[in-house]
């Protein structure tokens, strides 16, 4: 699951009143965590003001009418004469300093981790936690700040033994400090305290640090040996490395714990990925959403579809759906799954598509994805799928999805641009050299319903169901005569041998 939040595309009325300034002197945090309460942190923010609004991150907490200053309590501010400056909260996180402006701010408040105590959208992996042994906190969930405040330091007092797990610049001069860029990766980021477990890999230019809580120690090699596999399995598909605002990321932080209470999930901030696991990861080579396997492809395909490459608008079917597709193939191309578990999860996703599709288009359902899940993850899958086929079988094998998004990587990733829908058709038909309009119109844009028996059979796959107490089971098999030009084409879809098992 793909939350990255891109704070420059807001337009939020509190913040349009922040004037854009080329450059600030830096503001500096002071974060406290105290082992005696994990959940109590008390900041001390001293802010440089480049306007006269202050703010939590306004999105990621959307469902609470405070947002993430719901967690927050005994906010003070203080001019640099120390006098208290009586701010005048506006409401959603937003507070208005009165004029004049004083040259410095102060800020002194606490925040209250209980973000896991209630009910959180995609759960609390995307917000706060507590543990034994860690807290987990995303940015947003900790700073007040302003949208154009630039170079920055957040230091972090923690007990001694702790450690603290970012994947922030160290600055040189004291300890648990952080030069941070700009306002979005401040809030954007995950951060990781405690006495976790935490080991660091080099892939190529990419610094790939793990940080895993104690009851995930024993998985530590079964996380790394995954990540050496399928990093560089990505990096070949899209051409390169993953990128923030067109500039190479150089380094990245997976974080992961466990709640057995929990299916499994992740989501993904600025150079990093936060994991919830509600299994211990085992090497079965079976195939599931929820599988820790799938879940840190999943997750790692966002670096670039999602972080790479972003959307001017709501995209999901194509951000979740492509990479969901995009998982499956990797996890089979690197042994994390067998190629009948590749074939049993299309007919799976497919079936699921089946039962919810027909009824809003797949687009339109990425409006509330949560409600429309399987819509926009499943049956996006299944238009990646038949994407691909449709742009093999018009280029003759030559050109299919992973060249669409090689060229999207170098138009908008690298080039720091968005892309919008008539982005994707339109480099969709340069790569066809056809009008694919009718199947994005039909399958996307509408609500018909995909095919997919003809495509697989393109693939030289039969696709079989049968139903059962009302339910739809559908299996995936090669057929009994496929041709060689069939035996191929699959081979440059999926990457694998036609004959292997």
């Amino acid at each position: 699951m793909q939350t990255l939040f891109v704070i420059g595309l807001l337009s939020l009325s509190f913040f349009s009143r922040v004037p854009s300034l080329a450059a600030q002197p830096a503001t500096q945090y002071t974060v406290n965590v105290s082992e005696q309460d994990k959940r109590l942190i008390k900041i001390e923010a001293h802010i440089i003001p480049v306007g006269n609004i202050l703010a939590v991150c306004p999105e990621g907490a959307n469902h609470l009418p405070d947002r993430w200053a719901t967690f927050m309590s005994d906010l003070i501010a203080r001019d640099d004469s120390g006098r208290v400056i009586p701010l005048q909260y506006l409401g959603q996180g937003a507070w208005q300093i009165p004029e004049p402006l004083p040259h410095s701010i102060t800020l002194n408040y606490d925040v209250h981790i209980k973000h896991d105590q209630g009910k959180w959208p995609f759960g609390a992996k995307e917000a706060a936690y507590v543990r034994d042994d860690c807290a987990f906190f995303v940015g947003a969930s900790l700073f007040i700040t302003m949208l154009d405040l630039k170079d920055m330091t957040v230091r972090f007092n923690v007990p001694d033994g702790w450690k603290v797990t970012v994947p922030w610049q160290i600055t040189s001069d004291q300890k648990n400090a952080y030069r941070v860029p700009n306002a979005e990766e401040l809030v954007w980021i995950g951060i990781l305290v405690g006495t976790h477990l935490e080991r660091t890999t080099q892939i190529g230019n990419l610094e790939v640090t793990l940080a895993l809580g104690q009851d995930l120690k024993s998985s530590a090699e079964l996380f790394d040996q995954a990540v050496k596999d399928v990093v560089p399995a990505y990096i070949e598909i899209y051409g390169g490395e993953p990128v923030v605002n067109g500039s190479s990321i150089n380094k990245f932080v997976i974080f992961a714990n466990r709640d057995p209470n929990y299916v499994g999930g992740g989501a993904v901030f600025v150079r990093t990925i936060s994991l919830m696991l509600g299994d211990l990861p085992t090497k079965q080579g079976d195939a599931s959403t929820y599988k820790w396997s799938h879940i840190i492809v999943h997750e790692l395909g966002h670096l670039w579809n999602g972080q790479s490459i972003r959307e001017t608008g709501q995209e999901y079917w194509f951000n979740e759906g492509v990479t969901d597709y995009l998982a499956y193939l990797v996890e089979a191309r690197v042994g994390l799954i067998s190629r009948q578990g590749l074939l049993d999860v299309f007919a799976q996703k497919y079936d699921e598509y089946l039962a919810v599709g027909g009824t809003i288009s797949m687009r339109r359902a990425g409006d509330d994805k949560g409600k429309n899940y399987d819509l926009v993850y499943s049956g996006g899958l299944i238009a990646s799928l038949a994407l691909d086929v449709e742009l093999r079988t018009n280029t003759k094998s030559v050109h299919g999805l992973e060249c669409m998004l090689k060229q999207m990587y170098r138009e908008f990733g690298i080039q720091d641009k968005k892309y919008a829908m008539e982005d994707v058709l339109n480099l969709a038909n340069r790569i066809a050299k056809v009008e694919l309009q009718p199947f994005f119109k039909d399958y996307i844009e509408g609500t018909k319903i995909i095919p997919l028996a003809t495509y697989l059979h393109s693939l030289g796959l039969d696709l079989k169901s049968n139903e059962a107490s009302g339910k739809r089971h559908s299996t995936i098999q090669n057929m009994s005569q496929a041709s060689q030009a069939e035996q191929d084409l699959f081979q440059k879809v999926t990457g694998l041998s036609y004959t292997t098992r």
